[in-house]
C-alpha cells in the first residue's frame, strides 16, 4: 500500500556516480572509474545496470545522475536517454554530504513532495524483484513522515570493509527498525562481535527519505552549508543560474560523508533489512566472491581463457582477448590494455603500493 500522498510521480532516484574506485586499479582509473566498466561481464556497465534497476522503481524522468564534472561526458555516452538537465556535475570531490545537500535543494525545486532513494552506482543485486519490493516500500514509508531510512544487509561474515548499523526494538509496519548506532568499518574483533550479536547489519549506502525530511535534518547538523544552499535555491528563480551559483560555492564546502556528519547523529533514522543478494563492488576480492566461478574456483571476466591445471584464480580481460593459463593458483590477472597486473589475490595493500609506485615512476596518467 502506498503512503499517504505517495503518487508515483513523487518518487525520485539519485544515482551517485562520481567516485574514482582506485581499489580496482588498474582497470578503474581516475580518467575512467569503475562505474563506467562492465565489471560483471554482462554487456552493461555498473552505471547502466544501476539505471536499469531503478528505472523499474521510479519514473525515468525522475532519475538524476550525480557525478564529477570530469565524468559528465561518460555519463552522457553511457546513458543517452538521461536529459542533460538531470546530470548534476560536481566541480570538486567533497564527499556525500555536500552532494546530497545540493541535490536535495535541487529536487525540492522540481517537486516539494519528492521522496528520494539515493543509490550507489557500483553495487551488485542478484534478486531484483526482492530489491524492488524493499525500495518501493521504503519510498511509501517515508512519504508520510520525517524519518530517514537506510537499507541494511544481514552480514554473512565479519567483513571490515563495510560500515555496520545496529537495529533496536520492534519494527514499525513490520520492517522498519529504529537505528541505535552506526559504526564505520570496525576492526576485525568488533566485526566478529557485531555479526554474532545478530543486531548489526552492513550499511548498504542506499538511503530513502522525503526531500523536506533530509533538508531539515541536514540543517540541524550542517547549518552553514545548508543555509548557503537554501539561500541560492530560494533567491534565484532560473535553474541554470542556481546551478552556477551552487557550483561556485561548492568548493568551499568541507569534505564530509553523510554517514558521519548526519546519519550517525540524527534521531530519526530507521533501518529496513534487504535480503536480495547484495555486494558493494569496491575491491577485486569482493568481485571474486560475488560472481560464479568454474569447478576449480577460477573466475573469468571479459575475454576467454584456455585453462590447464589452475585453481582459485581471477582473470579480467578486454573483450576478444584469449589467455592461456597452466599450473597457476590463487592469482589475480588484470589486463587494462596499457597495464597488465599479475599478483596474488587478497592483498589490497599491495595494489595500493603498485598504484603509488606506477604514479611515481610513470606519471599520474597511470592512476
Amino acid at each position: 500500500m502506498q503512503g499517504v500522498g505517495n503518487k508515483p510521480e513523487n518518487n525520485f532516484c539519485v544515482i551517485m556516480a562520481g567516485g574514482q574506485g582506485t581499489r580496482l586499479w588498474p582497470l578503474s582509473r581516475k580518467s575512467y572509474p569503475k562505474q563506467f566498466h562492465d565489471l560483471l561481464g554482462c554487456g552493461r556497465t555498473l552505471l547502466q545496470q544501476t539505471y536499469d534497476r531503478y528505472s523499474r522503481i521510479v519514473p525515468k524522468e525522475n532519475i538524476i545522475i550525480s557525478t564529477h564534472v570530469d565524468y559528465a561526458a561518460l555519463v552522457r555516452e553511457q546513458l543517452p536517454e538521461v536529459p542533460d538537465s538531470m546530470i548534476v556535475r560536481e566541480p570538486a570531490f567533497r564527499g556525500t554530504a555536500p552532494s546530497i545537500a545540493n541535490l536535495a535543494c535541487h529536487i525540492r525545486t522540481i517537486n516539494p513532495e519528492a521522496n528520494i532513494v539515493v543509490a550507489q552506482s557500483d553495487q551488485l543485486v542478484l534478486d531484483e524483484s526482492k530489491f524492488i519490493d524493499v525500495v518501493s516500500k521504503g519510498l511509501d514509508f517515508v512519504s508520510d513522515n520525517n524519518k530517514l531510512v537506510v537499507i541494511g544487509i544481514k552480514p554473512t561474515c565479519p567483513e571490515t570493509r563495510y560500515g555496520y548499523i545496529q537495529a533496536q526494538g520492534e519494527p514499525e509496519r513490520g520492517m522498519f527498525y529504529k537505528v541505535r548506532t552506526f559504526t564505520e568499518k570496525p576492526a576485525i574483533e568488533f566485526a566478529r562481535v557485531f555479526v554474532e550479536s545478530g543486531e548489526f547489519y552492513w550499511n548498504s549506502g542506499i538511503y530513502i527519505w522525503n526531500v523536506q525530511a533530509i533538508i531539515d535534518t541536514m540543517s540541524r547538523f550542517l547549518p552553514d552549508m545548508m543555509a548557503e544552499l537554501e539561500d541560492i535555491y530560494r533567491r534565484i528563480p532560473d535553474r541554470a543560474q542556481r546551478r552556477k551559483q551552487a557550483y561556485e560555492i561548492y568548493t568551499s564546502f568541507p569534505t564530509a560523508s553523510v554517514d558521519m556528519s548526519v546519519m550517525e547523529k540524527a534521531d530519526n533514522v530507521h533501518l529496513v533489512v534487504g535480503e536480495f543478494g547484495w555486494a558493494d563492488i569496491g575491491t577485486w576480492d569482493t568481485l571474486y566472491s560475488s560472481l560464479p566461478k568454474d569447478a576449480n574456483g577460477n573466475l573469468f571476466v571479459g575475454g576467454g581463457a584456455l585453462v590447464y591445471d589452475c585453481k582459485d584464480n581471477m582473470v579480467v580481460l578486454p573483450g576478444g582477448k584469449l589467455l592461456v593459463m597452466q599450473g597457476i593458483e590463487d592469482l589475480l590477472v588484470v589486463d587494462s590494455k596499457d597495464i597488465i597486473m599479475i599478483c596474488k589475490k587478497g592483498n589490497e595493500a599491495d595494489i595500493r603500493k603498485f598504484l603509488n609506485d606506477a604514479k611515481m615512476k610513470l606519471g599520474d596518467n597511470m592512476a
